[in-house]
């Protein structure tokens, strides 16, 4: 398609935010039986694709690759990914955050009468962020700060999604788990669209704050991230730089068509 650029066998939309968030909405109000599934939609970063893509000597997760290239859509949450683009000379137009997102869609959501559900995350950091956004008219049909488990089918809490009949499910649990999860039970799942946004809700709660807008630009948020919690995250940051770079390289070389 046009409207797509390949980036290590991942289809990613060449969407501006706005764009984005129109494509997630019409998901919604076409349901889920025009695609016979819940529509996978992923937010990119270097983080995702570090997890799923293999390049050696680095490994990776086939199940979490395979979700990836067959996601209905695809965004570039990371100017990495973005800057990536430009050397391939297949430019996305900017990057498209989940946690810019988010609030945009609950927005639109409240405008056409569909409501959302959200599965993980804290449930305090949740209500907290619904009631920062101070969205009049969103529905909200539940909140399921579920303890999930992958190595169990748990058929309980996709019971509690569908019994709720949210148009779009909101997967808090973080790469890989949420996306893993999405992949293994779209099938099962009665909403029409499905997004993991990771930790986007204690963002817009406050409790983790975004590095300030200029970082967010010019690609350095790591680097605020790794200042607030650098016992947790400066090994998955050096980690990503190195296999990142190396598979940066392979993609300019022509690999992962």
């Amino acid at each position: 398609m046009n409207d797509e650029i390949m980036m290590f066998g991942i289809p990613l939309a060449k969407v501006t935010e706005a764009e984005a968030v129109e494509r997630i909405v019409e998901f919604a109000r076409k349901g889920r039986a025009s695609r016979g599934h819940a529509a996978f939609v992923a937010t990119l970063n270097v983080d995702f694709v570090c997890n799923a893509v293999r390049g050696w000597p680095f490994g990776g997760d086939d199940e979490l690759w395979g979700y990836l290239k067959n996601a209905d859509f695809v965004t570039a949450d990371g100017m990495p990914i973005v800057l990536l683009s430009r050397l391939l000379r297949h430019s996305l137009p900017e990057r498209v955050t989940g946690a810019d997102m988010v609030p945009a869609i609950c927005r639109r959501c409240a405008e056409e009468g569909l409501s959302v559900y959200v599965l993980g995350g804290d449930r305090e950091a949740v209500e907290q962020a619904f009631a920062k956004m101070g969205i009049a008219g969103l529905r909200v049909a539940g909140i399921d700060p579920a303890l999930v488990k992958l190595d169990e089918e748990q058929p309980e809490i996709v019971s509690r999604i569908n019994a709720a009949t949210p148009d779009i499910l909101f997967v808090a649990l973080g790469n890989p788990k949420q996306e893993l999860w999405m992949g293994r039970n779209a099938g099962k799942l009665d909403v029409s669209v499905m997004i993991g946004v990771g930790g986007t809700f204690n963002f817009i709660s406050g409790c983790v704050k975004r590095a300030p807008k200029w970082m967010q630009r010019s690609g350095l948020e790591w680097i605020y991230r790794i200042i607030q919690e650098p016992g947790r995250l400066w090994r998955r940051y050096a980690y990503g730089f190195v296999k990142f770079s190396w598979i940066s390289l392979r993609a300019l070389l022509g690999g992962y068509k």
